[in-house]
């Protein structure tokens, strides 16, 4: 287990190749709950289009190609948001928690990855495209379905990762709307150590 003010990294891992990294802050790590804060400001490697061929107009075309040519390469990128990440071990899931730069609960968001696994400085797991845009009234919308559909249809995730991403999409769902856990759980009013620096990658940010 990790401990608290522990900066660990969140690797995203596609086809046995590293797709980003980030630095995270823990906040909880038991067996039950992982818990990690990203401020706004925090630089993270990403994806992007190599300079050996041109750059697809759309971001679901860009996606699809990155991940089936497995040609990227990583550069530098800031984070917008400050947001707690809420992750439970066998969840296809993570739950975030978001404000504004005032300080407002923003809403959460809801990610559909593949369930974490533990790593030497942190956390693995990738993207799978899809999420939920939870407004702070409880209102929700989908986001990134084009993307999703184009990595189904193009046979990058097979239907049983697709079937266990809407499976937990609609659990999410339905947890919002019964105000169950994490929705119930106050972490709205949590507030970062005003001790804590921006994370930054470390030297060694690779696999």
């Amino acid at each position: 287990m990790f401990a608290f003010g522990e900066t660990v990294l969140l690797h995203e891992v596609w086809r046995d190749r590293l797709w980003s990294a980030a630095p995270m802050i823990v906040v909880q790590d038991t067996p039950e709950l992982v818990v990690m804060w990203r401020p706004r400001g925090t630089v993270r490697k990403v994806p992007a289009t190599p300079p050996t061929r041109p750059r697809p107009e759309h971001r679901w075309d860009r996606l699809r190609m990155l991940m089936s040519e497995c040609d990227w390469v990583l550069e530098d990128q800031a984070w917008d948001v400050d947001n707690l990440w809420l992750m439970r071990p066998g969840d296809w899931s993570s739950v975030w928690v978001s404000w504004l730069a005032s300080g407002a609960h923003w809403g959460w968001y809801l990610n559909l990855q593949t369930p974490y696994a533990r790593t030497a400085t942190g956390f693995r797991m990738m993207d799978m495209m899809l999420d939920v845009v939870v407004a702070n009234d409880r209102s929700w919308e989908w986001k990134d379905e084009k993307d999703f559909q184009a990595i189904i249809d193009h046979g990058l995730i097979d239907e049983a990762a697709a079937t266990a991403v809407r499976t937990e999409a609609a659990r999410l769902i339905g947890d919002l709307e019964a105000d169950r856990a994490p929705f119930c759980d106050g972490w709205e009013d949590w507030r970062p150590d005003p001790a804590w620096a921006i994370p930054m990658l470390p030297v060694k940010w690779g696999l």
